[in-house]
């Protein structure tokens, strides 16, 4: 199969898709969508950036029926997997050798579950979440649409999180917490109650921060 990468920071995400790819065999990436028409002819692991985002319908017919997120950003990941699957792309799902994913759990188009993480019976992701390198979604736990967990990041029993949003690296969310959509929960954080759309909480126990200026 023949597939696009959407994506192509040097130093990003898009290099650990292109090492997942290389593994699974499956699928020959044959180059890279950005956001930007100014990186159009970029590479990142000798692949060439073809092409961008408002033009998924023709760079389907030119270059491949497949495509994969290559970026680790939780904003624009749902918007972004609609926008191909009405173009009619293919959305695989990948999920590293060394991950441990329950036959229960149900997984949308465009999961990537990277290397020594753990997706616990009946947990439910969304198309495009992006579960990292060594975390944990415990069993039950719910991830809308475009969801990111960070590496080593631990989600317990029923969490639920809302589309888009961000769990940092080695946070821990306690069982039947709810985090809202594009909320943002700070590394290491122990997150202990619910967290409302678009918020943004840190530290131990978590605590709500004011917005960036």
């Amino acid at each position: 199969m023949k597939a696009l990468l959407y994506g192509s920071r040097p130093d990003g995400h898009a290099k650990v898709v292109v090492d997942l790819a290389e593994d699974e065999g499956e699928i020959e990436l044959v180059g890279l969508v950005d956001d930007y028409a100014e990186n159009v002819g970029r590479e990142v692991r000798s692949l060439r950036v073809v092409g961008t985002g408002a033009e998924l319908g023709a760079l389907r017919s030119e270059h491949a029926g497949a495509l994969l997120l290559g970026f680790g950003e939780n904003v624009g990941r749902a918007e972004i997997v609609a926008r191909a699957a009405a173009a009619g792309f293919e959305l695989p799902k990948f999920v590293h050798e060394s991950a441990w994913v329950s036959q229960s759990a149900d997984l949308g188009d465009a999961v990537q579950v990277l290397a020594l993480a753990y997706v616990g019976p009946d947990a439910k992701l969304g198309r495009g979440v992006l579960v990292n390198t060594g975390s944990v979604v415990e069993h039950d736990a719910v991830l809308g649409d475009g969801v990111v967990v960070g590496p080593g990041a631990t989600l317990c029993g029923r969490v639920h999180v809302g589309r888009e949003a961000l769990v940092g690296a080695g946070a821990t969310i306690v069982p039947d917490v709810r985090i809202g959509a594009r909320a943002v929960v700070g590394a290491g954080a122990l997150v202990r109650k619910d967290v409302p759309d678009e918020a943004r909480v840190g530290g131990v126990p978590a605590e709500l921060l004011p917005a960036p200026a």
